[in-house]
């Protein structure tokens, strides 16, 4: 069983949320569960254009990345966790974020595949309070479509998942609470994935 951590930030090079990611899933695999990660920034796909081919059998029409590296990877059946993140875009997820959001239907067109897999999220903001909580209510609304187990950060800090601001003097690392959410949202996935998998 694995925990697949997908970061949404189109930034090649120095991207703060794939530093937040990397501090959740490095709780997940201190927990003892292993973990993947999907750069999404590594690949080239476009947004979904609800061609319906998907109705038919798991694949897409649009010839991309998504279609021959991405798909791929999401129906992996060792994967029992999901982390999303993503930096804030005015107030919600990335574009990069949303085509891979929207172009994850056919895993529910095609018997919920992502159904009953744990479900946590990570937001990050330039600005303290800077619309994580809302960035982070379009990924929670994906998975809840999708049926996962959507889970918060762990207490002490259980909120609404990881959220982390960047625009703290002299860089995300030193932004100590939002670290914190991270971790223990990593420390959450990796127990109820855990738990779930005692019970099968």
């Amino acid at each position: 069983m694995k925990v697949l951590g997908i970061c949404g930030s189109p930034k090649k090079e120095n991207s703060t949320t794939l530093y937040a990611l990397k501090k959740a899933m490095e709780a997940v695999e201190e927990s003892g569960v292993d973990t993947q990660l999907l750069i999404l920034s590594q690949y080239t796909f476009s947004g979904c254009k609800d061609c319906g081919a998907c109705r038919k059998k798991l694949d897409c029409s649009i010839d991309d990345d998504f279609k021959h590296a991405i798909i791929p990877v999401l129906k992996d059946p060792e994967i029992k966790g999901m982390i999303y993140a993503s930096p804030v875009y005015f107030g919600g997820v990335t574009w990069l974020m949303k085509a891979f959001l929207d172009r994850s239907i056919p895993f529910r067109r095609n018997g919920f595949m992502f159904e009953n897999r744990v479900a946590g999220v990570l937001t990050v903001g330039k600005s303290r309070h800077g619309g994580q909580e809302l960035a982070a209510m379009d990924l929670v609304k994906n998975c809840l479509i999708h049926g996962m187990i959507v889970v918060p950060d762990c207490s002490p800090t259980s909120h609404f998942g990881g959220m982390l601001w960047s625009g703290i003097p002299d860089g995300i690392e030193n932004d100590q609470m939002g670290i914190e959410t991270a971790v223990n949202l990593g420390k959450k996935v990796a127990e109820i994935v855990k738990k779930l998998a005692a019970h099968i």
